[in-house]
C-alpha cells in the first residue's frame, strides 16, 4: 500500500512540473510577441521600410513564402542570425515560428552582376523580425538591408 502512495505522489509532482513548464513556456511566447518593432503588415510599410535605406523597390512584393524559423539553428543559420543581428534584429526568439517572407526586387543596387538583387524581409504578427539582400544565384550575395 505504501508503495502506491508513493507512485501516486510522483505522479502528481511530475505533472505539476510539466503544468508549470508549459506555462512558462506560453508566457516566454507571448511576451516575445508584444515587443515594439517595426510594421510591416502592409505593403506600404514594408516599402517604406526598404527604401528608408536609399533602395527602390515596386509597390508590391514579387514573392511571398511561408516559412519557418527553425527550432534549432545550424551553422549556417548561426552565420544568417548573426548578420540579423548587425541590424538590431534576433531570429533566436523566434524559433519555431512561423512567418512570412516577403521578397523585393531591387532596381538601383549598384552591382555589375547580371542577376537580380532583392531585398527580403521577415514578418511575423505584422512585424519586421527580419532582413537582408541578396542575389538569386547560389553561393552569391547575401548582406545586411539595414545600413548603420
Amino acid at each position: 500500500m505504501a508503495k502506491g502512495k508513493s507512485r501516486s505522489k510522483k505522479t502528481v509532482f511530475i505533472g505539476i512540473l510539466m503544468i508549470a513548464g508549459a506555462a512558462l513556456w506560453i508566457i516566454i511566447r507571448l511576451s516575445a510577441r508584444t515587443d515594439d518593432g517595426i510594421s510591416g503588415s502592409s505593403d506600404r510599410e514594408r516599402t517604406a521600410y526598404i527604401e528608408s535605406f536609399g533602395y527602390e523597390v515596386g509597390t508590391v512584393p514579387d514573392k511571398i513564402e511561408d516559412i519557418r524559423i527553425p527550432a534549432t539553428f545550424d551553422e549556417a543559420y548561426e552565420q544568417y542570425n548573426a548578420l540579423q543581428r548587425e541590424q538590431g534584429f534576433d531570429l533566436r526568439k523566434y524559433r519555431a515560428y512561423y512567418a512570412k517572407k516577403y521578397t523585393y526586387a531591387i532596381s538601383n543596387f549598384n552591382s555589375s552582376s547580371p542577376i537580380p538583387i532583392c531585398a527580403n524581409l521577415i514578418v511575423i504578427d505584422g512585424k519586421i523580425v527580419g532582413a537582408d539582400i541578396s542575389s538569386a544565384e547560389a553561393n552569391g550575395l547575401v548582406t545586411v538591408l539595414a545600413k548603420k
